[in-house]
């Protein structure tokens, strides 16, 4: 009987030590990723793992509005009106973009602070005698909300990449990375540009000066004018 019972013994501790032996050699395994070009080991997490969550787009306190304005006058004197106008976008710290000088007429398109516009507005009406004016706005507090938000969860994305980058030595993992850091990067600048432009435009408004040279009656001409002004009025009041 003692010699079945140390048979007994040593069978389970063979048993026993090949079952440990098989558990050792699958906690060691290396993970295993494969995608359609190649298949390789790595510790490392998959790259969707480093996506970032979505972050709620922040409440704006205001809405963000862009606008721009015509106006229209007309003048005694070209050259004065000019002149004068030179003197109220640099009293505004605004700038003139572009601007053509006829005989006759002048248009200018200048650019003012927008908190501004209203003053500027009056200042150059009261250069002459304003004949038209306008003022309309766009509202790109959705498109600025939604940029800003992106922004943000690329940032945060190029965070986890680069943070990813450091801690692999894996050759196709890092050219992988950098590719998408890449691609990441132009985005980030894409949208950065685009928010740029949006603040630029909130913070100053585009407006089209028209100047018109008012005409000035001879004797003649107060006469023919004064004609026709009446027979005007026999056919129409108002």
């Amino acid at each position: 009987m003692s010699n079945k019972i140390k048979l007994i013994t040593v069978a389970t501790l063979i048993a026993l030590t090949g079952c440990n032996s098989k558990n050792d050699s699958h906690a060691m395994a290396p993970v295993i990723y494969q995608n359609s070009q190649t298949t390789y080991e790595t510790s490392l997490p998959m790259m969707s793992d480093v996506s970032p969550a979505p972050m709620p787009a922040p409440i704006p306190s205001k809405r963000i509005v862009t606008k721009r304005a015509n106006i229209s006058v007309d003048v005694d004197s070209i050259d004065e009106a000019k002149n004068r106008l030179i003197s109220i976008v640099e009293k505004s710290s605004g700038l003139i973009v572009n601007a053509h000088a006829y005989e006759k007429s002048y248009n200018a398109s200048i650019k003012v602070p927008s908190k501004d516009l209203i003053n500027v507005l009056d200042d150059i009406a009261n250069l002459g005698e304003k004949t038209a004016q306008s003022i309309s706005q766009n509202d790109v507090t959705n498109q600025f909300v939604d940029n800003e938000a992106r922004l943000k969860n690329l940032l945060l994305f190029r965070g986890k990449m680069k943070a990813l980058l450091e801690r692999t030595s894996n050759i196709e993992e890092i050219v992988k990375i950098e590719k998408e850091l890449r691609r990441v990067q132009i985005e980030i600048d894409s949208i950065q540009g685009r928010q740029n432009y949006l603040k630029d435009a909130v913070a100053l408004t585009p407006i089209e000066v028209n100047f018109k040279e008012k005409r000035v009656y001879g004797p003649l001409g107060y006469i023919a004018n004064g004609i026709w002004w009446v027979t005007k009025k026999l056919f129409i009041i108002k």
